[in-house]
């Protein structure tokens, strides 16, 4: 199953376009540095390195990725193995993990796909350390620290293993010893390079993600929102298998239960208590799967007959899911129609060479895209001849140089999506805007959004 997957998987990831994020972070990967306004800077030495080694096309930019994916399920049975001693709770949690609809999106390069896997190595050294390796604290520190460079998420992962070095009888004698300070201290260095990015930026992206933190109201609606996605991305009839860790067990078994559920708890109780004001975005779960899947994988293996049943029907359940999601994202079946999350995904390479095509019939010295997606996807499938630049959001572009001033002194093109106000907007910074004409996305020949095109010229103060 894993390997008829990541086959799937290496099918498909050259054939989709990239989506907004992956252009993004391709762009950061081209200009690297030790921070960038929304996340540390894992993701673009990630992409940078997959690049490297096969190229600038949609499938080097995921190759990397895909192959973490492969692995992932080894990964991830090997660690359920080690801590239960089991080979056969091992291959549960392995299928249980390639069961998670999530985890079909591993392959997709986000900060969630390094985030993952760093999140699989520390709990992969916690287990060690329980299993009476205290070298393993190297591990610990290191894939802590590496965490931290993909996604401020992992500050969760860190505070799982504080808890669970306190809640676990046999790892409580480690609070005695220097080694789990000193993987702290290796963290903390790991992390320093990012720290000192921010320090020397304003702390752009620590003023952007922890200004998501304090509450600006009271939504409880969206924990039934949040419940119900994460039910369904971590497969129902999984996670009712894996309910079964709350049944009374002996001691040496209650230690093991504790353990992940000491690394889940952190990051989960915040999940919630943000739900009661703002969204949580079904991805940010994403670390937290692999100490899902190996409670599930040891209700399938040797919980009580209705946790295996559940844990058998949920594997078959996953199957289906996602061979339905590789169908639909490799040959449009079944149809979605507007309910289709993939309408975001497609048809920019053919709307980028029309954008350029418009803009050399224009003579424009530079195209002007509203927001960062569009701003990102038109410069990865453009000929980069006309420079791209966003309206706006000039804290999202710190990580390359800012354009030439004398860039503006000539005519350009503006491009924004048709009936969001884009000639108003367009007239608060440019002296002269003329709608020129109108393009479509298509995808499988059909239009999917609608873009206005503007010829512009006279930027209003600094452009």
């Amino acid at each position: 199953m894993a390997v008829a997957s990541a086959a799937v998987v290496f099918a498909l990831i050259g054939r989709v376009e990239l989506t907004f994020d992956e252009a993004y972070y391709t762009l950061w990967s081209r200009n690297l540095a030790w921070g960038y306004y929304d996340h540390p800077p894992m993701v673009a030495l990630w992409i940078r390195a997959s690049t490297i080694l096969l190229g600038g096309t949609e499938f080097g930019v995921r190759a990397l990725g895909a192959a973490v994916f492969a692995l992932a399920p080894a990964l991830v049975g090997v660690v359920a193995a080690r801590l239960y001693d089991s080979a056969r709770v091992g291959a549960c949690a392995a299928l249980a993990w390639l069961a998670m609809p999530l985890t079909a999106g591993a392959a997709l390069v986000t900060p969630d796909a390094p985030l993952t896997l760093f999140s699989i190595l520390t709990l992969a050294g916690l287990v060690e350390i329980y299993r009476g390796r205290g070298a393993a604290w190297l591990v610990v520190g290191a894939a802590l620290g590496l965490a931290l460079q993909s996604k401020f998420t992992a500050l969760f992962l860190g505070a799982g293993v504080a808890l669970a070095l306190v809640w676990v009888p046999s790892l409580r004698k480690g609070l005695r010893s220097p080694a789990p300070y000193l993987a702290a201290g290796l963290s903390a260095l790991v992390f320093a390079p990012f720290l000192f990015w921010n320090a020397t930026h304003g702390w752009a992206t620590f003023t952007k993600q922890f200004g998501r933190v304090p509450a600006h109201g009271f939504a409880p609606g969206y924990v039934g929102e949040f419940l119900a996605v994460q039910f369904a991305l971590a497969n129902p009839l999984l996670l009712i298998a894996a309910a079964s860790a709350f049944r009374r067990v002996a001691p040496p078994e209650a230690e093991r239960r504790r353990l992940l559920l000491a690394y889940l708890a952190p990051a989960t109780g915040y999940f919630l208590i943000h739900a009661l004001h703002d969204r949580v975005q079904g991805n940010w779960t994403a670390p937290l799967y692999p100490a899902l899947a190996i409670l599930a994988g040891e209700a399938a293996a040797r919980g009580p007959i209705w946790a295996r049943r559940s844990a058998a029907a949920g594997v078959a359940l996953g199957v289906a899911v996602l061979a339905l999601a590789y169908l639909h994202v490799g040959a449009g079946w079944p149809a979605l129609g507007t309910l289709d999350p993939a309408a975001r995904i497609g048809g920019w390479r053919e709307l980028a060479v029309q954008v350029d095509a418009e803009a050399r019939t224009e003579n424009a010295a530079f195209i002007v895209a509203r927001g960062y997606a569009a701003t990102s996807l038109l410069t990865y499938y453009g000929d980069g001849e006309i420079p791209v630049v966003q309206s706006g959001d000039p804290e999202r572009w710190i990580f390359a140089p800012p354009p030439e001033p004398s860039l503006f002194a000539r005519p350009g093109l503006a491009i924004g999506e048709a009936e969001r106000g884009e000639e108003r907007d367009l007239k608060s910074k440019f002296r002269e805007v003329a709608r020129i004409g109108v393009l479509s996305r298509q995808r499988a020949g059909a239009d999917v959004e609608t873009f206005e095109l503007f010829r512009v010229a006279g930027p209003i103060g600094k452009p």
